[in-house]
């Protein structure tokens, strides 16, 4: 089982998304043993921008003409069936390296297979102060337009610590590891093959008007 960690920094190593990335990989780990981790940092690729020229929508030529990284990282992620996501807020939304990607993918609108997209997803946003979760919601047009699912997420506020990764946070981004491995395992076994929980229902409440709900005695 082949699983993309895409890490979405503009950071050179060593990197505090790295770092909560890695938290979330050991969790994943814990949940399928079998998985393999495709470990991608987009700022280590030369991606450039759109150019809006649309000719990749063109059957004719199906897709992009820039001539950089691209088509090697979406190569990176064939065959993957999930991914966890690492991005810091730098300026309240998406940082550029992620947004010039997504863009960027847009050449495969007409496609039949679209790389990135039919995923599972687990996704860690963190910031400095606030807006994590603004910039977290900014990623859902993105994952419903490829079929993306995400199972679960985390968001993370640096505030007055010095270093993140001396709080709770890797433990917050190792249970969305974990979540994800955990959805993972549920698709790949048969429904039947799994322990069904009993359901549990609350007693029947009188509703208003009926004769039990009456205060006794008129």
């Amino acid at each position: 089982m082949k699983i993309v960690a895409l890490s979405c920094t503009q950071k050179r190593l060593p990197s505090l998304t790295d770092a909560l990335l890695d938290a979330a990989v050991s969790g994943v780990l814990r949940e399928v043993g079998d998985a393999r981790i495709q470990r991608i940092r987009l700022i280590d690729h030369r991606i450039g921008m759109c150019e809006g020229e649309d000719t990749c929508l063109d059957p004719e030529v199906g897709r992009c003409t820039l001539d950089d990284d691209f088509e090697h990282v979406v190569e990176l992620a064939d065959g993957a069936q999930a991914m966890l996501l690492a991005m810091p807020v730098y300026a309240g939304n998406v940082p550029a390296v992620l947004k010039i990607f997504q863009e960027r993918l847009k050449s495969f609108m007409n496609a039949r297979h679209r790389p990135f997209g039919n995923l599972l997803v687990g996704t860690i946003v963190h910031s400095r102060t606030m807006l994590t979760e603004p910039a977290l919601g900014a990623l859902f047009p993105w994952y419903l337009r490829l079929k993306n699912r995400n199972v679960a997420s985390a968001c993370v506020t640096q505030n007055g610590h010095q270093d993140l990764t001396r709080t709770a946070a890797p433990d917050l981004c190792v249970a969305v590891g974990r979540q994800l491995g955990m959805s993972l395992a549920a698709v790949r076994s048969p429904a039947d093959d799994r322990t069904a929980l009993p359901v549990v229902q609350s007693p029947v409440r009188p509703r208003c008007g009926d004769p039990a709900a009456s205060p006794s005695g008129g």
